[in-house]
């Protein structure tokens, strides 16, 4: 009788290197989903932030004018995409660097009445823009303008 020593397998077998294969695919799908999703909400929470950015600026401008500021007349909304303004000497860019946003102004004044004692502005800013997906987005502020 012949002795016969089996000897271990050095290799792995095409059913155990294609089901490792499928397990680990259903592993990562999900991870790169979460990177996905990961990377649309950053990309809106940065578009929410510069939008938010845009009309602060407009606000800021429209606080430090005048009440009879022409900038501050009455109106209905009107565009201010590029907007430059001359600051002791200097001009300031106040405008939108690139396309996505679109920002308007709105003034509507309010006279005094016998409840009130005070002449005043409301000053609205909208910034409104669209998402990679296709949703029109927009941000409303709104301030006062006393004389």
């Amino acid at each position: 009788m012949k002795n016969r020593i089996k000897t271990a397998r050095q290799a792995f077998s095409f059913i155990e290197i294609l089901f490792s294969v499928i397990c680990l695919g259903i592993l990562i799908v999900p991870i790169f989903n979460m990177f996905q999703q990961g990377s649309r909400t950053t990309t809106q929470n940065r578009n929410d932030i510069l939008a938010q950015q845009h009309a602060s600026n407009l606000m800021s401008y429209a606080f430090f004018l005048p009440y009879d500021h022409d900038f501050l007349k009455v109106s209905a909304p009107r565009d201010t995409g590029s907007f430059q303004v001359d600051f002791s000497g200097q001009t300031l860019d106040l405008g939108l660097e690139d396309g996505k946003f679109r920002r308007t102004i709105e003034v509507s004044e309010r006279k005094r009445s016998a409840d009130w004692k005070y002449d005043y502005k409301i000053v609205t800013v909208i910034v409104r823009w669209q998402e990679a997906n296709g949703l029109d987005r927009h941000i409303k502020i709104a301030g006062l303008v006393t004389k």
